[in-house]
């Protein structure tokens, strides 16, 4: 196992016995097997679903501020990763979520919806790769082209989801008064309290353009609660406030944000469509889930009324009570029929490890240019000095430390300007990638740093960052070591790793 390999399972291990352990605490908690004293809000956010997007935010507006190259490939490297990981992922789990319906707890099943907001680990030094499994080439400008279009088919789902939730909140309000009866607001307050909200006071207000108890807006300070005009007795009103505020507590309008983002990404692919609609069922499944902890079977025909009573369709971010016709019958079957399961936290930590090891194994080279466009100012190689050549790897005598001299500059020169040399996205190290062969070359410029590697350049100036490079059809190491010797020593035949 490579040093890379090693580093990224211990990140991987310790973030999924974190997200385990978090859990499988939060389920003994809510099921009151722990003290009553509460110190911090009984529900709390397993994930909260911004953190994907603004870390991809960010990157954006250093890509819009910077505007350089190295800028440019940061951003469609995050995009392509994130991009191509969320596909893959949400279609095994729409697959593999009835089986996980019928084992763990609604909550961990809805939580398995939010393990990727954590993909942005991906991008951080220590969970780099020794190299991709596969590599997709994209010639000339098309891959450009290709962003292009699916980022305009982003902004524009994005746009209309985020249009549609605003339209929507705008319609509910209008014409809301602030609810004013004294034991409704008690029994608001109360519950709120229950919960450990004592942080924030959500208003209650009651609209005469809705039919269902709902929760409606993104950030703390604009959340409001809205109550039909229709009397509700004592237990009803238990029920649908504690429904509304586990929603509240636990973020759950980010959650659905998150999820509409992670479409939006995914614009194209029906399969993700599907998705969004299956995780919005299972928030509402957890939220079932952890109001009626311990209920009596009394209590749970009241709930399933209420659902009768207030079934309808979702728009934008808002959690509701309500269900829409097709989840109502399966939320009906778990309400009155609760089936033991398993708190479901060694299903999340496995998942959440997997998701981790299986990241970034595909690459993206693109924008294909000559060795002598990316290497040689002017395109002159004759100001061009080579120096501190050496040659490691597989199959090479670890004795030879001594550098190397070239036999044929020019024949050396005219095999790195005609290489075809295309810029490489992901987070690779490249040390355990078989035969390298490493020098610098000053240039009237600056002086790079350049090591070959199988199907790899990296080109690094001094001082500066390397950038990598997908060498076409790869390096040719048996025309490479007929060009190079040894001062001291007769050369070795370069063996390539297929060969050993």
């Amino acid at each position: 196992m490579s040093r890379e390999l090693f580093w990224r399972g211990v990140g991987s291990g310790c973030f999924a016995l974190a997200s385990a352990y978090l859990v499988f605490s939060r389920h003994r908690k809510e099921a009151g097997y722990e003290s009553t004293d509460q110190k911090y809000p009984k529900y709390q956010p397993y994930i909260s679903g911004y953190l994907l997007p603004m870390f991809l935010l960010a990157v954006a507006l250093y890509a819009l501020f910077h505007r350089t190259a190295r800028a440019a490939n940061l951003t469609l490297s995050l995009c392509f990763g994130v991009f191509l990981h969320i596909t893959l992922y949400y279609a095994v789990l729409i697959f593999t979520l009835p089986l996980f319906r019928r084992t763990i707890s609604a909550r961990a099943c809805a939580l398995l919806w939010m393990i990727p907001n954590y993909l942005y680990i991906m991008s951080q030094s220590y969970m780099a790769l020794p190299k991709p499994w596969l590599v997709i080439s994209v010639s000339g400008n098309w891959v450009w082209i290709l962003f292009s279009i699916w980022l305009a088919g982003f902004l524009a789902v994005l746009s209309w989801k985020t249009a549609e939730h605003l339209l929507f909140r705008r319609r509910i309000l209008a014409g809301s008064v602030p609810a004013s009866e004294p034991e409704i607001l008690s029994l608001w307050e109360k519950t709120m309290a229950d919960a450990g909200t004592k942080w924030a006071k959500f208003p209650l207000v009651v609209s005469p353009h809705t039919k269902t108890p709902l929760s409606v807006g993104l950030f703390r300070r604009n959340i409001k609660v809205v109550l039909p005009a229709k009397d509700y007795c004592a237990e009803e009103l238990e029920l649908i406030f504690r429904h509304e505020a586990v929603h509240i507590a636990r973020e759950d309008s980010w959650s659905k944000y998150f999820l509409v983002f992670c479409t939006a990404m995914c614009w194209f692919n029906p399969l993700m469509w599907a998705a969004m609609r299956k995780s919005a069922e299972d928030l509402e499944l957890s939220c079932d889930e952890t109001v009626l902890l311990e209920a009596d079977e009394g209590t749970r025909k009241k709930y399933a009324v209420l659902l009768l009573d207030t079934a309808g369709e979702e728009r934008g971010f808002t959690t509701r009570l309500s269900a829409s016709a097709k989840s109502l019958r399966y939320r009906l079957k778990n309400i009155m029929n609760p089936a033991g399961r398993r708190s479901g936290a060694a299903a999340v930590g496995i998942t959440f490890f997997v998701l981790c090891m299986t990241s970034g194994y595909v690459a993206l080279a693109y924008g294909g240019r000559s060795g002598a466009e990316r290497i040689y100012p002017h395109g002159d190689s004759r100001q061009c000095t080579v120096y501190g050549l050496s040659l490691s790897g597989d199959g090479y005598p670890a004795d030879h430390e001594t550098d190397y001299e070239i036999a044929d500059t020019a024949a050396f020169h005219s095999y790195l300007s005609g290489l075809t040399l295309s810029e490489l996205t992901g987070n690779y190290s490249f040390r355990a990638s078989g035969t390298t062969c490493s020098f610098r070359m000053d240039t009237p410029d600056n002086t790079l740093y350049i090591i070959l590697y199988d199907d790899v350049m990296e080109i690094t100036p001094l001082p500066g960052s390397p950038s990598y490079y997908y060498i076409a059809g790869g390096t040719d190491w048996e025309y490479l070591n007929s060009i190079i010797k040894n001062p001291t020593r007769a050369a070795c035949t370069i063996v390539p790793p297929e060969n050993i």
